[in-house]
């Protein structure tokens, strides 16, 4: 019976995996031999053991059934697995305990990889060992005697190390998993000679994902820390709570400071928290800021010092959560150090009106993205939330600011700082929920998603289940936007607004506001609903208030051309200029499915400022304050027999004026009537039909009349929709008509509207739409009181579309008529827009071409007048699959007229081309390699779940720093390169016709030249953008062609032939050009910024390098240059082992030697 025990039991711990020995322990033996009576197993091929994290393939063990211990001869190999890097163990013999994980080795080969820890690529991606004696346990490798070595090479002869490359040799070795490697007693052996004068008593490097705690004397020197020293040690273990390192840093022209300190708390079931300080200086050797402003960059870089980042991270069954909140000096964070550099080198602060910023004041950058669910006891609640907000807004502007030259019409650049945030409780007896929302917009207008530039939002609500009691609060501060039509559309323009730094906008807005703000506050219960007979009973109270005012903004040029009145406003249709509304009311609500009958009562106040008929920005203020009651009655689906129902509602409300006897009336009827007037098999014809009349009536001071109802209108409102069913086609005519009028005085027209319709859905794939509109406004605000039309709009288009074509046509004409008012000469404003669109459709790609134009003409009585037009021409051609292309193409006229100066210099020709191509299978190809990276399986294992995963997780890592724009433009493009294949070009420039007539030169004719280009194919990284910018100045009453700024920036990274065979290539170059800086060429200032190339080449299992690198220091007043040559083992392709090389600091300074060690200076990396 015992040994049946013991054979199930040997039995069980077999796996049979047919997966290749390379990659997996593996077997595939067709036979496998069991003794009994030693409890042994034999097989040719190999059998696989299990036992936790440990697989082993063995070809003869015995297992001892009282210790659990298996003991192994004739080979063997092992792999023990590790989220960051699996272990591998091939040994002639050994044993390994079932119990505790643990086990001993003789003569064995090892590797333990590495890729996820240090970023390395395959084959370079392995540390191997090898040792007569090794001991695993408590996750810790112990080996004696042991050699060491990244020479990938070792793989064929794994007894020889001294047929490597290097390798070294060391009494002891100690691997910690996700922590670090401790030599002892080491020797250092190029081939076959030991090239170390002595024993080197004790080395330790980090192996910790995440961590760059240096374990070792690491020498560093640059220009702000100087010769910089550091060394620390970590705590805790792979599976520990909490984790953690030191490191202090000592540089000699900085002082002390906390190099690094790490602090990792991982929760049970809530992820982990992760507090990282990097170069804290507490201590300073620069005690006083310097006389010489040009010295102060350096000391404020050198004089205080920090950068602390703080994030959380959960995935688990309750959601996820992501939070990265960054605080540090502005020298610590890189783009926006390169930014103030270049206002500093540049004299860009002094040309805007600026003081100077400084590199040692604090800002902050926070980040959230949550979306969690299922939480609390009873498992009921949820939240959502996404934040991306900065502490000092200001000194953020400066990188808005330095994007503002790329921002053009239709631009996709936006900085928007915003929260929102949503917290839900629902389950079965009730539901309440809350949100907030924020939003700051550092470049509002730059983009049509810009609808707003300032809003904070704040919501409850709670409902009752059972009874349907429901109060809900709503409470919103802020500003509304809208897209400019491209009649209005200026290329030119600018909006009158200033932003956070206190300049002017000097980009062309895509959305412009519509009202300076927007607020509202909401107030609304619902006591719950209450079964009365046939009838559900309601009680309500609410409390409803609007505060909004127009945003009253002037277009610059039709400021310059018209005069600075309304006729320049961009929002010059509307006649309301303020609206100031409160309204407290309660109501009885009594109804079912086809009656109410509703009691209200209530009071409302109103403050209202019209403009109608007044063009020199003043305003009749109208103030009310009433107390009201209003009944309604309705009655819905009235049978009419079998060819339809009758609807009917009417509503009367009274409002009573304080501190007067006046009193308004307001009657409405509501009918609606459906008719089934033709119905069989094949075809269903209905007629739905509704009429609404609205009419106030007015008692008491008649001089008060038109105050109390300025807001109000009698109309008249007809809609009828006729439907043809034909199954298979469904045809749709619709008609309306309204005519309003004012409720007082002599009762004119104010409005009049006709709308109509045809659409026609021939199957799923083919429609055809008509649309025609008619909306006329008037009023009788005139000198002579006349009612006239003064503004009037029709619209009609025409859309068909089937499975392979889709055509359209729209037009619109907008009339604004000024007819005798007495704030304004007579005017008339014609504008028109009209566009053409088609498309075609092949199978997997669509050709579309387009064309509009816009004209906007106005004059007045007294000679001022205003003739635009704008024409574009475009064509777009998408190809659609694994492989994307896209081909876009534009041209655009922005034409003023040629009479006057101010018109000559405006007109415009616009040429825009774009280019790109995705390979989205290149890009699944890359997420499968980190997908293998990070589940430590092949690729036939991972599934869709597990792609997504590292989607997220790649976009999060990145999506922080591109938020903010902390990386640099160089940094971006040299992380592209490795595994995708893009390519996007565009170019765009803008050509004055006035400058173009007078030169005949194209070049020099350009107001606005800009371009990009990004290249990522296989492992070849391109990055350009080039931005250079002219305009007409005013000078003595006479305007005179100047440059204004021209920028460009480069980077490159290439990597030539196979990897750790080829050759690398980095470059950058920035080049910045303030033409308005008259100083520069004191400073001995050139175009050039910086520049700096490496080029290393890869010998296998390590890399020589040499590189160059040149840059402007205002501090010098001169370019400073450093060259070198480093040495990288590409198993640590991140930081080189070290490098030497020689610095000069400008001006008068000598040239001195320069190195590091083990830390190779930002200068050198992080630049590029």
């Amino acid at each position: 019976m015992k040994r049946k025990f013991i054979f199930l039991l040997i039995l069980s711990a077999i796996i049979i995996n047919s997966n290749s020995y390379s990659e997996n322990a593996t077997a595939d033996s067709d036979e496998v031999v069991i003794d009994l009576n030693d409890n042994t197993m034999t097989s040719e091929r190999g059998v696989v053991v299990t036992n936790g994290n440990m697989k082993g393939l063995f070809y003869r063990l015995q297992r001892d059934p009282v210790t659990g211990e298996i003991t192994f001869t004739n080979n063997a190999l092992l792999n023990i697995s590790q989220p960051t890097g699996n272990i591998k163990i091939e040994t002639e013999g050994g044993k390994v305990s079932q119990k505790d994980e643990r086990g001993e080795f003789y003569n064995s080969f090892a590797y333990i990889n590495v890729a996820k820890m240090t970023g390395a690529e395959a084959p370079n991606d392995k540390i191997y060992f090898g040792s007569p004696y090794i001991k695993y346990e408590d996750e810790k490798i112990y080996a004696k005697d042991a050699w060491v070595t990244t020479d990938f090479n070792i793989v064929n002869f794994q007894k020889e190390p001294q047929k490597a490359g290097y390798h070294i040799f060391s009494s002891d070795i100690l691997v910690e998993p996700d922590k670090q490697i401790t030599l002892r007693k080491s020797d250092l052996f190029i081939g076959e000679k030991d090239v170390m004068p002595f024993t080197f008593p004790w080395f330790r490097a980090n192996i910790r994902s995440g961590s760059t705690v240096p374990l070792f004397v690491t020498i560093q020197s640059s220009d702000s820390y100087g010769t910089a020293t550091s060394m620390g040690f970590l705590y805790g273990n792979r599976r520990d709570k909490f984790r953690g390192g030191f490191a202090p840093k000592f540089a000699d022209k900085m002082g002390i400071l906390v190099g690094r300190w790490e602090n990792w708390y991982r929760f049970d079931n809530a992820g982990e928290t992760r507090l990282n300080i990097d170069d804290w200086l507490i201590y300073t050797k620069e005690k006083s800021e310097p006389k010489n402003t040009n010295e102060l960059p350096d000391y404020e870089k050198r004089h205080k010092r920090y950068k602390v980042e703080l994030t959380h991270d959960y995935n688990g069954e309750n959601g996820s959560f992501h939070f990265i909140s960054q605080n540090s000096t502005r020298s610590m964070v890189g783009n926006l150090a390169d930014v103030m550099d270049k206002f500093d080198n540049n004299n860009v602060y002094s040309s805007l009106g600026l003081n100077r910023f400084k590199f040692d004041k604090n800002i902050g950058f926070y980040n959230l993205d949550a979306n969690l669910f299922n939480l609390g006891e009873a498992k009921d609640l949820s939240f959502t939330g996404k934040m991306s907000l900065v502490s000092d807004k200001k000194a953020y502007g400066l990188l808005v600011y330095d994007k503002i030259d790329d921002i053009s019409y239709g631009s996709n650049i936006d900085h928007d700082l915003y929260t929102n945030l949503s917290l839900t409780k629902d389950n079965e007896k009730f539901k309440l929920s809350a949100r907030y929302d924020y939003l700051y917009d550092m470049d509002p207008g730059s983009t049509r998603k810009d609808t707003m530039s300032r809003n904070e939002r704040i919501g409850a609500n709670f409902l009752l289940k059972e009874n349907g009691l429901n109060i809900s609060y709503d409470k919103r501060r802020g500003d509304d936007y809208r897209t400019f039509s491209f009649w209005e559309e200026d290329i030119n323009t600018s909006a009158k607004k200033r932003n956070i730094l206190g300049i002017d906008f000097s980009y062309t807005p895509t959305t412009v506001a519509k009202y300076e703000f927007n607020n509202f506050e909401n107030i609304k219960a619902s006591l719950g609903n209450y079964e009365v007979g046939n009838y559900i009973f309601t009680p309500s109270v609410s409390y409803n208030f609007l505060d909004r005012k127009l945003d009253t903004a002037r277009d610059t040029y039709r400021a310059i051309v018209l005069g600075s009145n309304r006729l320049a406003e961009f929002n010059r249709f509307e006649n309301i200029v303020y609206n100031n509304s409160l309204e407290r009311r309660a109501d009885l609500n009594l109804s079912n499915d086809n009656e109410t009958y509703r009691v209200g009562f209530g009071k409302r106040t109103t403050e209202i400022w019209s403009r109608e008929g007044l063009f020199d920005g003043t305003y009749r203020k109208y103030e009310n304050k009433s107390k009201f009651y209003e009944i309604q009655l309705g009655r819905q689906n009235l049978p009419l027999g079998s060819v339809g129902t009758f609807g009917i509602d009417g509503t009367f409300r009274q409002d009573k004026f304080d501190g007067s006897s006046d009193t308004t009336n307001l009657f409405n009827l509501k009918l609606s009537n459906d008719l089934y007037l033709y119905k069989t098999e094949n075809l269903d014809v209905t007629n739905k039909f509704k009429a609404e009349i609205q009419k106030y009536s007015f008692s008491g001071n008649k001089n008060n009349e038109e105050g109390r109802l300025i807001t109000k209108s009698d109309y008249i409102k007809f809609d009828n929709s006729l439907v043809f069913d034909g199954k298979s086609t469904v045809t749709t005519y619709d008609i309306g008509y309204k005519n309003s009028k004012n409720p007082y005085g002599v009762k004119n027209k104010n409005g009049e509207q006709f709308t109509t319709g045809l659409g026609i859905k021939f199957d799923e794939d083919t429609n055809l739409n008509l649309k025609y509109t008619d909306d006329k406004r008037f009023t009788s605000k005139t000198k002579s009181e006349k009612n006239v039309n003064d503004l009037s709009m029709r619209q009609y288009s025409v859309n068909f579309e089937t499975k392979k074509y889709d055509l359209g046509f729209s037009n619109t004409d907008i009339d604004f008529v000024g007819d005798d008012f007495s704030t304004i000469t007579d005017f008339r404003e014609d504008i028109n827009e009209h566009r053409i669109r088609a498309g075609y459709k092949f199978d997997n790609s669509k050709l579309s071409v387009s064309y509009a134009e816009g004209k906007d003409k106005l004059k007045t009585d007294d000679g001022r007048y205003l003739d635009r037009k704008n024409r574009m021409y475009s064509v777009a051609y998408n190809i659609y699959g694994d492989v994307e292309q896209d081909f876009i193409g534009a041209f655009k006229t922005y034409r003023y007229g040629n009479n006057r100066i101010e018109d000559d210099i405006r007109n415009t020709d616009v040429y825009s081309f774009s280019y790109a191509y995705r390979d989205k299978r290149f890009e699944q190809e890359e997420l499968m390699k980190y997908a293998t990276l990070e589940y430590e399986k092949p690729k036939e294992q991972i599934t869709n779940d597990e792609i997504e995963t590292i989607r997220a997780i790649l976009d999060r890592k990145s999506s922080f720093y591109n938020q903010f724009e902390l990386a640099r433009i160089k940094d971006e493009t040299f992380r592209i390169g490795n595994y995708k294949k893009t390519l996007s070009a565009y170019v765009n420039f803008e050509k004055n016709n006035k400058r173009y007539s007078q030169t005949g030169d194209l070049k020099d004719s350009l107001s606005s030249f800009s371009g990009g280009l990004t290249v990522s194919y296989n492992r070849l990284g391109i990055g350009y953008t080039f931005t250079e910018k002219s305009s007409w100045k005013k000078s003595g009453g006479s305007y005179k062609w100047s440059k204004d700024t021209k920028e460009h920036e480069i980077s490159i990274l290439a990597k030539i032939g196979k990897p750790s065979q080829g050759w690398k290539i980095k470059t950058y170059a920035m080049f910045y050009d303030n033409k308005n800086d008259t100083v520069s060429s004191r400073n001995r200032k050139k175009t050039l910024d910086s520049i700096g190339v490496e080029i290393g080449k890869e010998m296998g299992y390590y890399e020589w390098a040499i590189s160059y690198e040149n840059r402007y220091k205002t501090s010098s007043k001169d370019y400073e240059w450093r060259v070198g040559v480093h040495f990288t083992l590409l198993t640590f392709p991140n930081n080189s082992l070290f490098g030497i090389g020689a610095k000069n600091g400008g001006g008068n300074k000598p040239t001195k030697p320069d190195g590091y060690l083990l830390d190779r200076p930002s200068q050198l990396k992080n630049s590029y």
